[in-house]
């Protein structure tokens, strides 16, 4: 077979394909061979040859012309190949003939080599691509949408159902119930309009606040719900400080408030996301949106660009969580537009950038705030690779230390145990930095570079969880679920760009390409991410269906596991890409029924892949039924069973 003749090639055991092709004939062990390198055409040795032709024999002309003869019939090829699925489809059950019959080899190895030359001119070096922009309308006027080259489809398709908004999108502007003047602070969010009776709304808005009881419960669910993924604020912050001030007895009426209209939008962002993530309410639940209106009414009394401070970012930091969970699709922007006006303001504050041991901050003060900083960074830089926009705070202008093992022990007594703690902040220094320095950078990075940020998050350790720490087995299934998949996330998140190369210079056989190993480590981490999100889901269900980023994220996997299985390569993968596929499809199915972020996904997977895989499962099937029929039949002279069309893969669609 020509697959096997170019192995030969490769290994040096027979004479390469230019060689040949001049009767020379002769075999050399080394690749590129010492005939190729004389003659300059070492970059096609040992599988291409030059075209043929007058005058065509120059490395340069040689280049051009496979590069563009590749790619011209790989386009073509798919092309016609998914028109004639498609009809074949449409028309009968069984398989188009051209779409199951194998060239013999006679016939593969006629003619001039077309293997693709992209990924051998990009050796070292990723695809030179400028990311995607979105325009709606005229360019200097309509709205505008930028995603980098490491925001994937699952990003950009955030941007694209814009034209009609469900009803249920609707009920988000809808404040109808609140007086006037608060209303028209809801609307001017971000922004604080002037003369405003500011004692006033701010006592107004307090008579929003629930019962104490009732507030308590709320921020004791967010904390346990949330906190094991993002350390924003703590249990003494926000349960033994803030509510007994605002609820203490006496302050609304002849005391003047130890707390600012901040500290009140802090409060209720928590009350918002409590009652976002509570079990006993229903997902995306009115409560849940009355607060979050009222947090933007007081954020709104007191300026966020000219009168900030630690709580505003985090007031900001925390607002943007509930965008990014509120299940409507057209808030992505405003969750990633609010937590750049959190880093903004950080960087301005300026003083979350620096150790707060310059300011003179020591104790349990300066271990919160370095917490806090260290979850701020590392959530903007997962912001900026999953969009591909760089980062509000750069990495070179931050010095602020990361918490010691000694300082987790002393002042996290009491809290929630957090999923990462200072493991999470490390591996953000040494390894998430780095990779966005290296992918959001204008010159896309070297290969040399890729695989050595791989190497550093594959040595970075993941410490184990002692089990007799933790008497709550779900929280401690909820950090093992957090350390598990940071590291794959991150491999998938680095090398995906390159599994597209594989896949789009080498569509048959992308180990073949020399970032083979890239398809390989995306493929693999893409399967370990989805089987974690499968035992997370089943452990619990109804937190992880209200958790945006979850999805987002084995969104990301399931598209590289469906590319693979949809594509039917002729090497042999484990695990089995259309079982998993299958199970990715069983997984997003099951969290449709309460999660939207998993039920535009599942539209989306149905939409683009059924068709095509449709075809493929056709000529699977038949070629089932025929070897079956050889196998002969039952004793009783009925048909095998065996020859009965098996289930479809997609049906879990």
């Amino acid at each position: 077979m020509s697959s096997s003749k170019e192995r030969q090639r490769t290994r040096g055991e027979i004479a390469c394909a230019e060689c040949l092709v001049l009767d020379i004939g002769l075999i050399v062990p080394t690749v590129p061979c010492s005939t190729c390198v004389k003659r300059g055409c070492s970059i096609l040795c040992p599988n291409g040859t030059m075209p043929p032709g007058k005058g065509s024999r120059f490395v340069g002309v040689a280049e051009e012309y496979l590069r563009h003869k590749a790619a011209k019939l790989e386009e073509r090829m798919r092309s016609l190949e998914d028109a004639l699925a498609i009809l074949q489809v449409n028309t009968s059950t069984q398989p188009h003939p051209l779409l199951t019959n194998k060239w013999s080899d006679e016939e593969a190895d006629s003619g001039i080599d077309t293997t693709p030359t992209m990924a051998e001119t990009n050796l070292h070096g990723m695809i030179d691509a400028l990311g995607s922009l979105y325009l709606d309308g005229d360019p200097q006027s309509g709205t505008a949408c930028f995603f980098g080259p490491s925001g994937g489809s699952e990003a950009e398709k955030r941007v694209i159902p814009e034209t009609s908004a469900p009803p249920t999108e609707t009920q988000e502007t809808e404040a109808d119930y609140l007086p006037p003047l608060i209303r028209n602070l809801v609307q001017a969010f971000p922004l604080t309009p002037s003369g405003l009776p500011k004692e006033h709304i701010q006592e107004m808005i307090e008579l929003y606040l629930p019962e104490m009881q009732r507030a308590v419960s709320l921020c004791e669910t967010f904390l346990k719900s949330l906190s094991w993924m993002f350390q924003v604020v703590s249990r003494q912050q926000i349960i033994d400080h803030l509510i007994p001030s605002i609820y203490r007895p006496g302050t609304r009426s002849l005391e003047r408030p130890r707390y600012g209209p901040h500290d009140l939008a802090l409060l209720f962002s928590v009350l918002a996301l409590g009652a976002l993530v509570d079990p006993t309410l229903p997902p995306y639940n009115a409560e849940a949106r009355h607060y979050q209106r009222v947090a933007r009414a007081a954020l709104c009394l007191q300026s966020v660009l000219s009168e900030r401070s630690v709580v505003t970012i985090k007031a900001l930091h925390l607002m943007s969580m509930y965008y990014g969970m509120s299940g409507i699709e057209s808030n992505a922007e405003l969750y990633y537009s609010l937590l750049n006006l959190a880093s903004q303001a950080a960087l301005q504050v300026r003083s979350e950038l620096h150790d707060p041991s310059r300011w003179g901050i020591e104790g349990r003060e300066a271990y919160e705030r370095r917490s806090y900083f260290w979850t701020l960074f590392s959530q903007s830089l997962w912001q900026s690779l999953v969009t591909g926009r760089p980062p509000a705070i750069l990495p070179a202008v931050v010095d602020c230390q990361i918490p010691s093992d000694l300082d987790e022990a002393t002042y996290r007594s009491g809290e929630i145990p957090i999923s990462f703690g200072n493991w999470s902040s490390r591996f953000t220094k040494e390894c998430l930095a780095p990779i966005i320095e290296a992918t959001q950078a204008v010159k896309p990075p070297t290969y040399q570079t890729v695989l050595e940020l791989d190497r550093k998050i594959r040595e970075f350790c993941v410490p184990v969880l002692p089990e007799s720490n933790f008497s709550d087995h779900e929280t401690m299934e909820r950090r093992s679920f957090g350390r598990s998949g940071y590291k794959e996330l991150t491999l998938l998140f680095l090398h995906r760009g390159f599994f597209a190369q594989a896949m789009g210079d080498f569509p048959s056989d992308p180990l073949r390409s020399p970032v083979g190993r890239s398809f390989m480590v995306a493929y693999q981490s893409a399967s370990t991410l989805i089987q974690i999100t499968i035992n997370h889901f089943e452990l619990q269900p109804v937190l992880c269906s209200r958790v945006w980023r979850i999805w987002s994220f084995a969104f990301s996997a399931a598209v590289v596991i469906g590319i693979v299985a949809i594509r039917k390569l002729s090497i042999k993968l484990d695990p089995d890409p259309f079982e998993h596929l299958e199970k990715a499809c069983t997984l997003f199915r099951d969290a449709a029924q309460t999660c939207s972020r998993a039920k535009t996904a599942l539209v989306s997977f149905e939409s683009e892949c059924l068709l095509v895989a449709g075809a493929h499962c056709h000529a699977s099937a038949a070629n089932f039924a025929s070897a079956s029929s050889k196998g002969g039949s039952c004793e009783d002279g009925s048909p095998s069973s065996s020859t009965h069309r098996p289930q479809p893969i997609f049906e879990v669609f």
